[in-house]
């Protein structure tokens, strides 16, 4: 049927009683060249609805040979050089799919799943290296913001405990955990106005804010809501409202609103892009929200620690205890939360691992931008929200 199609208009182009002109012969030859493009595409576009369409309903090892054959049949049935960006674009997150969720379902190794989770090329030393820099940042930052006057040197350990212990919690009751549920509401919408100049497009979103008894998680986030654990009001210090806020509200998490329906990126699982981003802008905005920065700071600490015991842990370097020893000394959490989250860890290797690369590599893609002399604020987060989630190879065709 194509070729018979291609066929038919080039006959078609070609029947004309008139003399030939230059203008004749260029209309003759762009013409066909311009309808097959559409027709090309129009083929692309056929496949890839078919695979926004079943892939839902697919699982497993099932899902990732509908995958290849899809990506095969397009490979066969279209010349690429014909076709628009945005299709293109789509066709390499159908190929990074395949691998991903091939490796995903059938990988033991550690590296191979961090690569799938980052689309990112370190190798685990990388991470290790990058990791500790983050964590002797970030500690230096305390340091410094804590330090008392008269006081010969910090003691960091010491700094957790007392911060651990003198902060506020809900009050262990029925009101006292709804009362938490309402000020976490109050301070998603004061994020939303106090952070409005992040992007250069405001898109509201709503997050409903669920709380559970008898889990075995701590915080849960999903396109539905953000589900939070209250059987213990002590994993809930006051400290973290703000950065729970920014981190899971907007200008974070609830700003990769859902995707339009012609788009594969909806299936993509990196976390890389979006725990990455959210845990990028938090320290966007604790830098900015200069009374609260020591509050920030204490997330992103405990977002780093994770990821650093995600990777311990899935190198079989540290036990269960020995991460939460180390997360408790450096982090003014509870072992009880802390325990929770390991937990977690085991059941989703490189998740932690995998978000903290990719908000170190939104730090480089920003000094890139800075370097460059371009507007890197308003304007950068704007393209990283509009074209996410993505693999980062293809994010940096948009933004440098």
């Amino acid at each position: 049927m194509r070729q018979l199609l291609v066929a038919g208009l080039i006959l078609l182009g070609s029947c004309s009683s008139k003399p030939s002109t230059s203008s004749d012969i260029l209309e003759a030859t762009t013409a066909p060249t311009t309808i097959t493009k559409q027709f090309e595409n129009q083929i692309a576009e056929s496949i890839l609805e078919e695979v926004r369409e079943s892939l839902p309903d697919l699982k497993g090892a099932t899902r990732v040979q509908f995958l290849r054959e899809k990506s095969e049949q397009f490979d066969h049935s279209v010349n690429n050089k014909l076709l628009i960006s945005r299709v293109l674009i789509e066709k390499d997150i159908l190929d990074y799919l395949i691998t991903s969720e091939d490796i995903l379902l059938r990988s033991d190794s550690y590296a191979s799943i961090l690569g799938a989770l980052s689309s990112l090329d370190w190798k685990p030393d990388t991470y290790e290296r990058k990791i500790l820099e983050e964590l002797n940042r970030i500690d230096q930052t305390i340091a410094v913001l804590s330090a008392k006057p008269n006081t010969e040197s910090f003691n960091q350990h010491a700094h957790m405990s007392e911060i651990r212990k003198s902060t506020r919690y809900p009050e262990d009751t029925f009101d006292g955990r709804q009362t938490y549920l309402d000020r976490l509401s109050q301070e998603m919408i004061t994020a939303q106005a106090d952070w409005f100049d992040t992007y250069s497009i405001y898109n509201p979103s709503e997050l409903s804010i669920l709380g559970e008894e008898g889990t075995v998680r701590s915080f849960h986030y999903t396109a539905d809501g953000l589900v939070i654990n209250l059987d213990q009001v002590r994993d809930l210090p006051s400290f973290e409202l703000k950065s729970l806020a920014v981190f899971y509200g907007f200008p974070g998490l609830q700003s990769f609103i859902p995707r339009p329906s012609d788009t594969l990126r909806g299936f993509l699982n990196l976390p890389a892009y979006t725990l990455g981003w959210a845990g990028y802008i938090l320290d966007e905005i604790g830098t900015r929200d200069v009374g609260n920065t020591l509050d920030y700071l204490y997330f992103s600490r405990l977002q780093a620690s994770m990821a650093l015991a995600d990777l311990k842990l899935h190198r079989h370097e540290w036990s269960v205890d020995e991460a939460v020893n180390y997360i408790t000394d450096n982090a003014p959490y509870t072992a009880h939360r802390i325990t929770l989250m390991i937990d977690q860890i085991q059941k989703n290797p490189g998740y932690y691992t995998a978000a903290l690369g990719g908000k170190l590599k939104f730090v480089e893609l920003k000094r890139r931008c800075l370097a460059e002399g371009r507007n890197c604020e308003a304007d950068f987060n704007q393209q990283v929200i509009d074209q996410g989630p993505i693999p980062f190879e293809i994010l940096e065709r948009f933004i440098l």
